[in-house]
């Protein structure tokens, strides 16, 4: 799974928790919502220098574990609470992420996270921060740091084979790859050449290895 992926898959993940909330990527050129709003934002991804390198079907596939942190952030109005004195609004922010928490602490979370080959942790406790909040449009805060563990995958020697061309069995695990689905990055990374380019190398090489071992 590559950034992009695990980005749309955590937003369908989030939103199904947040569903009567506005759920939107931070750092970006938006309106600001009504609120009930929750934000999220990935931190900085990390992943092994060295990958993880298995030839699979004469195709050489490269795993990176990898991670990166993911803020949660709640903007909402509280809870309506009516007095005699008229109607206020009670502080639920940090009550309504606890709830949040249950909700990744659940079964179907795990199951989720079983399917997308996702791990979820918890990076720090909930944090209320009403109290930084400079916006007549909210009232309350609260923000919480999840841990996201993930796998990233690239085939062939140069690496320039991404998932969108690597065939995965139902095991989730490479069993070859189709380099015609290869697309250059949006911001010009890689070439056909590069993705053509020693694709099937072990296929080729392996009989004259073992022509080499039976012959001396």
């Amino acid at each position: 799974m590559n950034v992009s992926q695990l980005q749309t898959t955590l937003y369908k993940w989030v939103k199904t928790y947040w569903d009567g909330a506005t759920v939107a990527w931070g750092a970006t050129n938006k309106v600001k919502p009504q609120s009930p709003l929750v934000i999220i934002q990935l931190g900085t991804v990390t992943r092994s220098i060295q990958p993880i390198t298995q030839a699979i079907n004469g195709i050489v596939f490269s795993a990176y574990p990898s991670e990166v942190p993911l803020q949660v952030d709640l903007f909402t109005r509280g809870g309506a609470v009516e007095t005699d004195d008229g109607e206020y609004y009670d502080n639920t922010s940090t009550t309504d992420m606890l709830d949040f928490l249950n909700f990744i602490d659940s079964v179907a979370t795990i199951e989720w996270s079983n399917i997308n080959d996702i791990s979820i942790s918890l990076l720090s406790g909930v944090q209320d921060l009403s109290q930084v909040i400079n916006d007549s449009q909210w009232q309350y805060r609260a923000m919480v740091e999840l841990n996201v563990s993930f796998t990233q995958w690239s085939a062939e020697h140069n690496g320039v084979l991404g998932e969108a061309s690597i065939i995965f069995g139902e095991d989730g695990l490479p069993t070859g790859v189709d380099s015609t689905k290869w697309q250059q990055t949006p911001s010009g990374g890689g070439s056909q050449k590069l993705a053509d380019e020693e694709t099937g190398f072990f296929e080729e090489i392996q009989p004259k290895i073992e022509e080499e071992i039976t012959h001396g």
